[in-house]
């Protein structure tokens, strides 16, 4: 099965999986240094079964501390640094096209939970104004907000949100209620700003200012 396909799948079908060392939904990474080991267990010590080359990609399926557990694109699964994945977060099969409008942006993520560096990735559904707002950063955190679009003019786009999901929560999509405030052009995310509330939300108030 084609590893785009697999997790696409199982972040529609699997939001509730409960993993015990931690939960998580497989997510699509790319190996950023030169070579990484991939062990047996999460830690240094564990025995090192192969090798992965920058630009591998691996599917994530939980993370233990600073760890992920990955499975290869060509086979072969365990556990790798996760300082060294450049995480690929998930979004609906669309890319750009006669479907949805997709903007993506690398910068400066601040919230309650992370302040460093990170990439949004906003995508609106033409025919029905669907919009999610994602926030990531590989290995630190990734956190989406989920509603409908209210307002969108030359630019500055305003979302009514009403689920929101976090890493912090194991990617569970909860209710939410609140607004982004987005400012996007040429297939960028410049600017946004998000306020909600809601029971499970751990991440209520989150800005992004693109490079």
């Amino acid at each position: 099965m084609n590893i785009k396909r697999f997790v696409w799948a199982c972040l529609t079908s699997c939001t509730a999986l409960v993993v015990t060392i931690t939960t998580a939904l497989a997510e699509l990474a790319t190996v950023t240094s030169r070579q990484l080991n991939v062990r047996r267990g999460p830690g240094s010590n564990y025995p090192v079964t192969y090798t992965l080359r920058q630009g591998d990609r691996v599917e994530v399926t939980r993370r233990q501390g600073s760890w992920a557990f990955i499975v290869g694109e060509r086979g072969g699964e365990g556990w790798v640094d996760a300082r060294y994945l450049s995480s690929d977060t998930p979004t609906p099969p669309s890319g750009g096209n006669a479907t949805n409008d997709v903007f993506r942006s690398k910068g400066t993520v601040d919230n309650a939970r992370y302040k460093g560096a990170g990439e949004a990735i906003l995508v609106i559904g033409r025919r029905d104004k669907s919009a999610s707002l994602g926030l990531s950063n590989a290995g630190q955190f990734s956190i989406e907000y989920i509603g409908t679009v209210r307002s969108n003019f030359e630019g500055t786009i305003q979302l009514d949100i009403e689920k929101f999901r976090s890493s912090e929560v194991g990617y569970r999509t909860v209710a939410a209620s609140g607004t982004c405030n987005i400012q996007a052009s040429g297939g960028s995310v410049r600017k946004s700003y998000c306020t909600i509330t809601g029971s499970g939300i751990d991440h209520g108030r989150s800005n992004f200012t693109g490079r």
